[in-house]
């Protein structure tokens, strides 16, 4: 597990990464993924990666009928996020919420376009570098077919999507994939994802990459594999064992125990509109708590090399 011959890291001196985005990166086991290469391989790069994605959250401020509540907005938070994470670079991944699972809609995708681009404008504003993310695709083959609605409806939604939402979807991600000179840089996991898809239900017809909308842990290891070669050239050659066998690599459970603490913490420091609020502690002490155990985590990464 290399960089790609040729290619140079553009990680030189470490960087600060924050990650924002709606409940997949909220879940965030890619970024755990991440975490865990850097902290195994290459642990000499002071890699620090913020998770500040929060469930539902959209960048243009939208909101289906029966959604049980106003969706968050990046925009609620933004300012605030930037001012006290201080990143070098954010990840920034948007796209599914904000169709509202309904068919395509010129002013629901201009509100996407809208809240997209203020975001690179305020990020670069702040000084860090912009990485827009495209959302993963929908996959309506692992939903239950009986709340696939067809077009003409009066309201779809996460509960009762359109039977082709994914072509709304890859709209949105068309559109990300023209911003390269407007982000610092666009990262495709749309179509890695599908194809990965594709590949298993060759062999699996009934394969579930997910539920529909969140893709399931392989699919967060294609979105990790996808970041560490587009964003820091780092070709790997085989799947490693804490993405094989999670549940028995201690360095792992340690990463995730280490992001679930910090992770909490700074979003509920940011502050967020979403009512659940997460069990976290005050960031002060988290960030004592997570020195711990990235010690722990420095003591196993130097003895499994």
């Amino acid at each position: 597990m290399t960089p790609i011959a040729g290619k140079e890291s553009l990680l030189t001196g470490g960087k600060r990464i924050v990650f924002l985005g709606d409940s997949i990166t909220d879940e965030g086991t890619f970024i755990a993924y991440v975490d865990a290469y850097f902290e195994q391989f290459r642990p000499d790069i002071p890699l620090t990666l913020i998770n500040l994605g929060i469930s539902s959250e959209t960048a243009s401020g939208l909101t289906e009928t029966d959604h049980p509540f106003p969706r968050p907005c990046i925009h609620d938070r933004l300012a605030r996020a930037l001012q006290e994470s201080k990143p070098d670079w954010v990840v920034v991944g948007y796209g599914m919420n904000d169709g509202i699972y309904a068919p395509f809609s010129t002013e629901r995708f201009q509100a996407y376009q809208n809240g997209i681009l203020t975001a690179i404008r305020m990020i670069h504003q702040s000084g860090a570098k912009a990485i827009v993310m495209t959302p993963p695709p929908f996959d309506p083959e692992s939903m239950n077919a009986n709340i696939i609605l067809p077009v003409g409806q009066k309201d779809y939604s996460y509960k009762e999507p359109y039977a082709r939402y994914n072509d709304v979807i890859r709209y949105y991600a068309n559109w990300l994939l023209t911003l390269d000179s407007t982000a610092d840089e666009v990262v495709n996991i749309y179509d890695p994802l599908l194809h990965h898809r594709e590949q298993e239900r060759e062999i699996n017809p009934g394969y579930r990459s997910g539920d529909g909308i969140h893709p399931n842990s392989e699919g967060h290891w294609v979105m990790a594999k996808t970041l560490l070669s587009h964003l820091f050239h780092i070709a790997l050659e085989q799947m490693p064992d804490f993405v094989e066998q999670p549940d028995n690599s201690q360095l792992f459970q340690l990463i995730l125990q280490r992001q679930q603490l910090l992770g909490s913490a700074w979003k509920e420091h940011v502050g967020h509109t979403n009512p659940s609020k997460k069990e976290a502690l005050p960031l002060e002490l988290a960030l004592k708590r997570g020195e711990e155990i990235t010690k722990q985590i420095r003591k196993i990464a130097v003895k499994s090399q």
